[in-house]
């Protein structure tokens, strides 16, 4: 192994170790100035692998497997410690290349904390994979029939241990946790333990047994105490500017296999390791720090990220991941592109993955229980809607007031244009933070779909938020919500001006899926009516009466076409309608659109000059300072201009 692929001794011995039969091993090498291996093609290049047969005492499971990443307790979410046990300690990180100078060499290293580190994360992955992915059937009635694919990789220790190398498995990991859990063997102790006493006792002991016919129990162990086995001991680039090394064609070789898996990793797993190697690509090239991978992968703590001038509020990391998601860097995107087509088969990055990409980094930040997390991840990742991928916005990084008085700032030329385009990049980049608040919490949920739902309203989580930031109230109101979610409060309901809502009892009222759906509407349809009788609450409720009769008229006239005759058309093409009726329907239509279009130019007038937002707050954390006009009279520019 030494001569023939350039490997370190320690990792040449950790496979020496491991085979079966190390003399048909190095036969079928042949000379070592030239040897002979399986060729296996991934994206970038050829990686080198030899077939053999290993002891499964001296191989082990990776404690990394990806079906957990949805699982996981980050430092983010999480301090280490502090959470009970599946956040004892951090996440095991991705392996690393040990040789910085030379990628492309098949010597792979792990950093981890101490010994304890691995006996935690692995019982934490045999925990999940016996309960969700047992093979242990199987296995006990055939043995491992397909082989697993190894890594010989290095556990490097933060406490100051020795090295320790082993032969982990790349792909076959549920498989190889089910032989341990069979034959009885602590993963965690492979890398340590000197098995080879035992492994020749248990050799000897099992060759008597089938000599003499073995039991029910010795046979499942003669099935397991050996498996096929494809050690991948090199990589061949297709070229020498190649971005890819050895990691990340071992990662492309076992993505490929999960294309059509006995159990598919699911959207959640698949679209964390994505997003861990779209990572581990903008950091070889440069465009992220270390610090950066570590803050946007979840992997360090609130504190660590404040002591490198990271914010530490998840909303505004939110933020930092859909940008880098959206952005309009070509070099960006291209690292994007470069990672996910060297991990899958998908040939252009769409912006359902790229919100599905961000969703699954973003999501870190929360500790919720898996059904949970799955939720919103449903939920979060239509959040992002149209105007996040097609407007131009940056993350900037302001306070949430700062940021809210620079979108009321907006509105006001919006207004003036017609309404046309987009409001601008504050609004939208105070919705994407916005959005954030709003799931996690529950206060805003995706289509449910229509069984058991009374909702009508069918609009994604993104539609709603984009009809929030169209105006002062809806601004005020993703404001509210992200302060109060940052101060771990419930989510309040707030009015034009910015105030908290009270109910009739004096309690602050609060905000929910339905609230917003009714207080936000989609264009032109009716709001939520409203509770008092002031000038301005009827006028807005006559505004919703109106839209609901529009509902009705536009169903009425569907309807009339709807009716089908004898001869298979419609019966209004053959029949008509009576000429005097619909030149008083037409008289009448003519007057309300000549009314719209008056309408919609006193709004214009009142709310489309510049207005002078005063970043001042009260007690609750409102702007304190707006123009007299604007305080009582901007309340919904959707359904005032949608006729114009």
């Amino acid at each position: 192994m030494v001569a023939a692929f350039g490997l370190p001794e320690d990792d040449a011995s950790a496979i020496a170790n491991a085979v079966v039969d190390p003399s048909a091993v190095r036969k079928s090498i042949g000379e070592p100035a030239d040897p002979e291996a399986e060729n296996i093609a991934v994206p970038g290049g050829t990686l080198l692998g030899i077939r053999t047969m290993v002891w499964s005492r001296r191989i082990m499971p990776d404690p990394r497997n990806p079906r957990l990443l949805p699982s996981r307790r980050h430092p983010f979410a999480v301090e280490p410690g502090t959470g009970g046990e599946n956040a004892k300690f951090r996440p095991v990180p991705e392996p690393r290349t040990r040789d910085s100078a030379n990628p492309d060499a098949a010597v792979l290293s792990v950093d981890i904390e101490s010994r304890h580190h691995v006996t935690w994360a692995c019982q934490q992955a045999a925990t999940f994979i016996l309960a969700e992915n047992d093979w242990r059937a199987s296995i006990a009635s055939q043995g491992v029939m397909e082989a697993v694919w190894l890594v010989v990789t290095r556990l490097e220790h933060a406490d100051g241990s020795a090295p320790a190398n082993v032969l982990i498995s790349a792909e076959g990991s549920s498989r190889m946790t089910g032989v341990h859990d069979l034959l009885e063997i602590r993963s965690a102790d492979v890398p340590y333990d000197d098995h080879e006493a035992k492994l020749r006792a248990n050799i000897r002991k099992l060759n008597e047994a089938l000599d003499r016919g073995p039991t029910a129990e010795q046979l499942v162990a003669l099935r397991c105490e050996r498996v096929p086995a494809l050690i991948l001991v090199g990589f061949k680039k297709h070229s020498a500017d190649g971005s890819a090394g050895f990691p990340t064609a071992v990662k492309s070789l076992v993505a490929l296999r999960h294309v059509d898996p006995p159990m598919p990793w699911g959207d959640g797993p698949e679209n964390e390791s994505l997003a861990d190697e779209v990572l581990d690509e903008l950091f070889r090239r440069d465009l992220i720090s270390e610090t950066e991978r570590a803050y946007l992968a979840g992997s360090c703590t609130r504190a660590e990220a404040r002591a490198a001038r990271l914010a530490d509020d998840p909303a505004m990391r939110a933020a930092r991941i859909v940008h880098l998601f959206t952005t309009k860097d070509s070099r960006v995107a291209e690292a994007i592109r470069v990672a996910v087509t060297s991990q899958s088969t998908r040939k252009r990055i769409t912006t359902k993955l790229a919100n599905e990409l961000a969703t699954a980094l973003i999501l870190r930040a929360t500790a919720d229980d898996r059904a949970r997390t799955d939720q919103m991840r449903r939920y979060l990742r239509d959040a992002f809607g149209k105007a996040v991928h097609s407007e131009h916005w940056e993350d900037t990084g302001r306070d949430t007031a700062t940021l809210r008085a620079d979108a009321l700032r907006e509105l006001p030329q919006w207004v003036q244009n017609q309404c046309a385009g987009d409001p601008g990049p504050s609004s939208l980049e105070l919705a994407v933070r916005g959005a954030y608040a709003l799931v996690v919490s529950g206060r805003l949920n995706a289509d449910r779909g229509s069984r058991s739902n009374e909702q009508p309203d069918r609009r994604t989580p993104g539609e709603v938020l984009d009809a929030m930031r169209r105006n002062v109230q809806g601004t005020y109101q993703l404001s509210q919500a992200l302060d109060d979610f940052a101060a771990e409060l419930p989510l309040r309901a707030v009015d034009e001006n910015g105030q908290v809502k009270k109910q009739a009892d004096g309690i602050d009222q609060k905000i929910n899926d339905v609230y917003l759906r009714g207080e936000f509407p989609a264009a032109g349809k009716a709001r939520s009516a409203r509770p008092g009788n002031t000038p301005l609450e009827l006028h807005q409720n006559r505004l919703s009466d109106f839209s609901l009769a529009i509902d009705r008229l536009q169903q009425a006239f569907e309807a009339i076409s709807a009716v089908i005759g004898d001869d298979g058309r419609p019966v209004v093409e053959t029949q008509g309608a009576d000429p005097t009726s619909a030149s008083a329907w037409r008289e009448t239509l003519d007057k309300i659109d000549e009314e719209l279009i008056v309408w919609s130019r006193t709004f214009k007038r009142l709310h489309g000059a510049a207005q002078d937002v005063v970043v001042a707050h009260d007690a609750d954390g409102h702007d304190e300072g707006t123009s007299p006009e604007h305080e009582d009279h901007y309340l919904d520019s959707d359904e005032s201009l949608q006729s114009n």
